[in-house]
């Protein structure tokens, strides 16, 4: 599996260690609904543990990547409009800068 950072925008995001990821990430499986808002923003539809979906969205994605493509389940960490500002898959932790 390609790292996460390789399909994220390296000046806005950032790798770090699981252990040091801090608070706020929730599990989430990935649905496989994706739609491109721009070449750099992914709206993604994603469901918690309890069964309830929502539209979150990746900003400052390399042209055209999905960093979660062909991921069935990630930790997710979201600000208060649903953005991603940090993702966990197996490990692979990226965190947005700033």
């Amino acid at each position: 599996m390609v790292s996460l950072i390789h399909n994220l925008d390296d000046t806005k995001w950032v790798e770090v260690n699981s252990s040091d990821r801090g608070e706020g990430f929730v599990e989430f499986a990935i649905n496989r609904t994706t739609t491109p808002l721009d070449a750099h923003t992914l709206k993604i539809s994603v469901a918690d543990n309890a069964g309830n979906f929502k539209n979150v969205v990746i900003k400052n994605t390399r042209d055209n990547s999905n960093p979660l493509k062909n991921v069935n389940q990630a930790d997710l960490k979201l600000d208060e409009e649903g953005n991603v500002v940090g993702i966990d898959v197996e490990g692979d932790c990226v965190i947005a800068k700033g």
